[in-house]
């Protein structure tokens, strides 16, 4: 794997996910805030007893933490810092969109001067930042291949960019 190492990455993944669940939602948004899962914590209500992260209560997540943003159908062109909610396509195209998010993940987004480099929680042993092709082919192929019925294709539904 090659890190991309000036990008923050939360040292608490591990002991916040056996504490409070927390998984891709809250952890790509303290990678982007840069901040500690402890710190963003409390913009996760719902968690542990509902350990999953809409685009509305993702923004509702911004919001508790005092950070501007925009919300953006698929991805924006150009330099963007944010959170990108990922469709996982396959069989369950079709179904209503409820059941679609099943089939879903939250991953952080940096591009700057054209060059994208994204945070998993599933990167390395405790999540990490990778550029895109590395995450591509590392994280989101094993992804995809966990889906049973998926497709191989994927798309960003939903980005919420950090605005300064």
């Amino acid at each position: 794997m090659t890190p991309c190492a000036e990008l923050f990455t939360p040292p608490d993944l591990l002991e916040a996910n056996e504490d409070w669940k927390a998984n891709c939602g809250p952890s790509a948004l303290a990678a982007v805030l840069g901040v500690p899962l402890r710190q963003v914590r409390a913009a996760f209500p719902s968690f542990p007893a509902k350990p999953w992260t809409t685009p509305t209560s993702m923004a509702a997540s911004f919001a508790a933490q005092g950070v501007r943003h925009r919300v953006q159908q698929g991805m924006p062109p150009g330099d963007v810092h944010g959170v990108a909610f990922v469709q996982l396509r396959g069989t369950w195209d079709s179904a209503p969109e409820r059941a679609q998010c099943r089939h879903t993940h939250w991953v952080g987004i940096r591009r700057t001067g054209g060059a994208l480099a994204v945070y998993d929680c599933n990167a390395g042993a405790a999540g990490g930042w990778l550029p895109a092709d590395a995450w591509k082919a590392q994280v989101l192929a094993g992804l995809l291949a966990r889906h049973g019925g998926a497709s191989g294709k994927w798309a960003v539904r939903v980005v919420l960019e950090v605005l300064r």
